[in-house]
């Protein structure tokens, strides 16, 4: 009993000590490392000062408002209009996204998936794909998407049965779904 009281105690007081300091906006450095220009040096100098002079810092530390600093992927504005959107929800999934050309766009989605596998490789203009995978483990499926291909709008899941079962929407074109080995590949 004494010693669930002490911790109670303690998580009490580490939670007022948190809310204190919480009402305070955060504030850290970039995570990125800025480059130097020419003829520009900083650090520390190799020349010995003497010894009653107080060394230079080696890192100096800069007033920060509570502006947030922009990252360098979102300062740079995207080129030829493509976009790609991921959304994983589950584990050890990997997704690779690969557009060449203009205008394209892509969107996958794993919901509730483990050790899942999606590469969109599209090359041409316009071209759209947009790929979910709803409950599903251990597959690999690659969205191929060569120039004048008609738009992939999939949704892969698992059926209480086992069997993996395709939906599109009413009306979108049918895509071509072949199995080569382990990997299911949509064209």
């Amino acid at each position: 009993m004494r010693f669930a009281l002490r911790n109670h105690f303690s998580a009490i007081a580490f939670t007022a000590a948190f809310a204190a300091t919480a009402a305070q906006p955060a504030c850290a450095e970039s995570a990125f490392v800025t480059q130097a220009g020419n003829g520009s040096f900083a650090g520390r100098s190799l020349i010995s000062s003497p010894v009653g002079a107080p060394s230079p810092a080696f890192f100096t530390s800069t007033p920060h408002g509570s502006v947030t600093q922009p990252t360098p992927e979102t300062t740079v504005p995207a080129t030829g209009g493509n976009f790609a959107g991921t959304l994983e929800m589950g584990r050890n999934n990997v997704v690779v996204q690969n557009q060449s050309g203009a205008g394209n766009f892509s969107n996958v989605g794993i919901l509730g998936g483990a050790h899942d596998n999606v590469a969109v490789l599209q090359k041409g203009q316009g071209l759209f794909a947009n790929l979910y995978l709803l409950g599903v483990k251990g597959l690999t499926v690659d969205v191929l998407q060569p120039p004048g291909t008609a738009p992939v709008d999939l949704l892969i899941g698992r059926s209480s049965n086992g069997t993996l079962d395709f939906f599109q929407p009413k009306g979108a074109p049918p895509a071509t779904i072949f199995r080569v080995g382990n990997v299911l590949a949509v064209r």
